[in-house]
């Protein structure tokens, strides 16, 4: 039965020390609790105007999504750092997703509009594109009828603009990872966003698609690295499952410690890199043990408010 504000206030008083002022303290705190109760009630109305189809993930905040009032459903939780997914355990895929490895598209406004169901993931490649291995990618993804995101260093797409633009055709999601793959946190303000700039501008000429995603090199954020990257409307993307494809490792390692993850967090982005040949290798064997599994892989797309604006400082 649940409780009403003056009955808490009681309990509060006598679980706090002599010194605290009990009576404000247990007040805020039964108000934070009714504000719990309500926040799931605040999920849009036009999230209901399709019927009973289920309601698309991407509209929804991590804020709509908690659901304290059911202790039984816990509430995602967001790992440290602003820029990864949720995965919301009360979620289930759209009735429209097919029975193949294939899940929804996410159409991303800002990086808080990543949040997904249990057993979904995105697919993330790194630091290319390259010849040889980033086609093989293609390749497999096309095979298993998936898309993925490729965070495409200003300096390889420049040097195989050809294999970019393939990559681009094919449909895959493109964004930028800067274009020397440059720690940014050893940079003065200036000199880090020119080359932000340069990555995107060599990307886009290259795919002949204006990336709006963006990962950090080396996963080096900061709130004014955020601040750069917001200024120029590009999207901020995470990790939440390193598959370290960049040491040594035989292909069922890397799938095992993929899997592992994913069985721990129940699903998120993946972070892989189309520079290393053995990441060409194991995609296959991953790729079928998601399926094996009931995985469903999410592809992300920009959203609304990029459908005819290209990244702040680019015609």
């Amino acid at each position: 039965m649940a409780l009403s504000c003056g009955q808490e206030r009681g309990i509060y008083q006598n679980q706090l020390p002599p010194f605290a002022h009990k009576v404000l303290i247990s007040d805020m705190l039964c108000w934070v609790r009714s504000l719990a109760l309500v926040v799931p009630l605040l999920v849009p109305l036009s999230a209901y105007a399709a019927g009973p189809k289920a309601v698309e993930v991407s509209s929804m905040t991590p804020s709509s999504l908690r659901q304290n009032a059911n202790p039984s459903v816990p509430a995602p939780k967001r790992q440290v750092g602003a820029i990864h997914s949720v995965v919301a355990p009360m979620l289930s895929f759209q009735q429209d997703v097919g029975p193949g490895l294939a899940g929804r598209v996410i159409y991303v406004d800002q990086t808080h509009d990543i949040v997904l169901a249990p057993k979904e993931v995105v697919l993330t490649f790194d630091d290319g594109p390259v010849p040889k291995n980033t086609v093989s990618i293609l390749d497999t993804l096309d095979a298993f009828g998936v898309k993925a995101t490729f965070f495409m260093v200003g300096t390889m797409a420049h040097d195989h603009a050809a294999i970019g633009a393939e990559v681009a055709r094919r449909g895959q999601t493109i964004g930028t990872h800067t274009y020397g793959h440059v720690d940014l946190s050893k940079l003065a303000p200036a000199a880090a966003g020119a080359e932000i700039d340069k990555g995107v501008a060599a990307v886009a000429a290259a795919t002949g698609a204006m990336p709006h995603f963006f990962r950090f090199p080396y996963l080096s954020e900061s709130r004014g690295l955020d601040s750069l990257v917001a200024k120029r409307n590009l999207i901020p993307v995470g990790i939440d499952v390193d598959s370290i494809d960049y040491r040594p490792a035989s292909q069922q390692v890397l799938v095992n410690r993929v899997m592992a993850k994913l069985a721990k967090r129940g699903g998120g982005i993946i972070l892989m890199h189309d520079l290393q040949a053995r990441t060409a290798n194991f995609l296959p064997s991953l790729l079928t043990e998601l399926q094996i599994n009931g995985y469903k892989i999410v592809q992300l797309r920009p959203g609304e408010r990029f459908a005819a604006s290209p990244p702040a400082g680019f015609p």
